[in-house]
């Protein structure tokens, strides 16, 4: 690493992620009403977003009142009347098709070594491919019915678990990943460390709650947690001059980016390919949506697909889609272990040097949505960038 890179490291493992609100979007960061935001770099004009992330634009206009019905939201959306914003670009992450509006509730992490330093994230639905939960962008009913519940049934009943004291993140993950998640698609063991601390806070009423029973039944829920953790982490990397460390990652379903510390407002882009993996029946290919959600950004902290040898779960559903040299990534294109967490000795930190200079781009797994926002989830698989925008931002460094 040259002095640069050595710099955002050194952020980076400095952060000390923690849960600290449950607080709305616009109190947040000030995002105004008929405004939304959406995974991966922006997508200008609308007709670059796809389907999915529409038909959730959608459900939330409805939502937020700002359109009687799901036919008068289209007419909005089409009319310019909703203005759409990259999520990353305000320290946002969100996952899939899934938009975030000003009354929606996130989680905000806080950097315990500095007070000013946030991150947040919208509450995950959990839930199978077939549910109306909003990562997936059904467009109907169900969808708003679903969005209210999470945003003020679930969102309401677990505000006061930070309230009372910060959570920290690192030793759940550490854990978690000594045990078989790899902090992305597998969330078993972290899911049980966030639901023990939410009970031990809550108490015994919350047990016969139909909150509780919700997050007793998705693990997924845990993910946009962590979520907002990795983006608070990254993020300390943004701004650093001469840096090559990723700051920002993730997908619109069009175009896959990413962000650096050297070129703290500037996406570098590439084609959105589908994932590869098992994908449900009848569906193929030819029906999934290109590479989207701000989940990608587990992967550019390095866990995910590049945590597998972790999670043999993983490994095994993503068998005979995984490339070869997937072990071989950690040691070359993360930049450290990361002191936060010393049982699994995870290694953290991407670098555009790094992948230049090896010749090899990361590898990332996500999950596969429908393309036309109708059949919800088709499962999960392996992406991996060309190597094309990783060569521009290098050219760009000195």
């Amino acid at each position: 690493m040259n002095k640069a890179d050595q710099i955002a490291i050194k952020k980076i493992l400095s952060v000390v992620p923690a849960w600290t609100r449950v607080v709305s979007a616009k109190e947040a960061i000030g995002l105004a009403d008929c405004s939304l935001l959406h995974c991966g770099p922006p997508a200008k004009p609308i007709n670059n977003l796809v389907t999915p992330i529409l038909n959730s634009a959608a459900v939330a206009c409805v939502f937020e009142g700002w359109a009687p019905n799901l036919d008068e939201a289209d007419k909005m959306i089409s009319a310019g009347e909703i203005e759409f914003l990259a999520a990353q670009d305000y320290n946002v992450v969100t996952p899939m098709a899934a938009v975030v509006s000003s009354s929606m509730k996130l989680t905000e992490f806080s950097d315990l070594n500095n007070a000013g330093h946030q991150s947040w994230a919208p509450l995950n639905g959990g839930g199978t491919g077939a549910d109306p939960v909003p990562r997936y962008g059904y467009k109907s009913q169900a969808a708003i019915d679903f969005l209210k519940f999470l945003n003020q049934e679930v969102g309401d009943a677990i505000a006061d678990v930070p309230s009372l004291s910060p959570v920290q993140w690192l030793p759940i993950i550490d854990e978690a990943l000594i045990k078989g998640d790899d902090g992305h698609l597998r969330h078993l063991e972290a899911h049980k460390l966030l639901l023990s601390t939410i009970v031990e806070c809550l108490g015994e009423e919350f047990l016969r709650t139909d909150t509780y029973e919700f997050i007793k039944q998705w693990p997924f829920f845990h993910l946009n947690f962590w979520m907002a953790a990795s983006k608070l982490i990254l993020s300390a990397a943004a701004d650093v001059n001469n840096s090559a460390i990723i700051s920002a990652f993730g997908g619109n379903g069009n175009l896959f980016g990413f962000k650096i510390g050297a070129f703290k407002d500037r996406w570098f882009t590439c084609p959105a390919t589908p994932p590869l993996g098992k994908i449900r029946e009848p569906h193929t290919l030819e029906t999934c949506v290109g590479a989207f959600g701000d989940s990608a950004i587990t992967e550019g902290l390095g866990l995910g697909a590049m945590a597998q040898m972790f999670c043999p779960d993983m490994q095994e559903l993503h068998k005979g889609y995984t490339p070869a040299d997937i072990f071989e990534l950690p040691g070359k294109l993360l930049m450290s272990e990361h002191p936060g967490m010393p049982m699994s000795k995870a290694r953290v930190g991407l670098s555009v040097r790094a992948i230049i200079d090896n010749d090899l781009t990361p590898i990332l797994e996500l999950g596969i949505a429908d393309k036309h926002g109708v059949n919800g989830g088709l499962g999960a698989g392996i992406f991996r960038p060309t190597i094309e925008p990783f060569l521009e931002a290098g050219r760009l460094l000195e």
